[in-house]
């Protein structure tokens, strides 16, 4: 059996690359260099996708389904399924934020919205740092 690194080490990789060879190598211009750091930060977020996008999702369901009180959890087999039943329990969600007018900051609601926007921040942007 052929063992080759996974997709998220290979982003890993390339990331380090473009930081210790290239950005050195184009820092004259402001141009290459600002393109170079874009896609060094772009590589960052879809190797951290890579590797912790299908817990963050699953537990975003699973948050979704109890807030909802919505059965089937145990029917979604893939990611894809995963997504689609978030995006139907979101436009529920949101119906319902604002047919309620939910607007307690103490709500289960908007601790699971809280929560859900670090999760997406820890995959865009690590280092933005939220109150917890």
């Amino acid at each position: 059996m052929q063992y080759r690194p996974e997709a998220a080490d290979l982003c890993d990789a390339i990331a380090d690359y473009l930081l210790k060879e290239v950005m050195p190598a184009v820092k004259e211009s402001d141009e290459l260099a600002y393109k170079a750091l874009v896609s060094w930060n772009m590589l960052g977020v879809v190797s951290r996708e890579l590797r912790e996008e299908e817990d963050l999702l699953r537990n975003e369901v699973g948050r979704l389904h109890q807030i909802l009180d919505e059965p089937g959890l145990e029917d979604l087999e893939t990611l894809a399924d995963v997504k689609k039943r978030i995006s139907e329990l979101n436009d529920k969600l949101a119906t319902r934020i604002k047919t309620e007018k939910i607007s307690d900051p103490s709500s289960q609601i908007w601790a699971h919205v809280r929560q859900t926007l670090v999760e997406n921040l820890s995959i865009s942007n690590p280092r933005f740092q939220t109150e917890s």
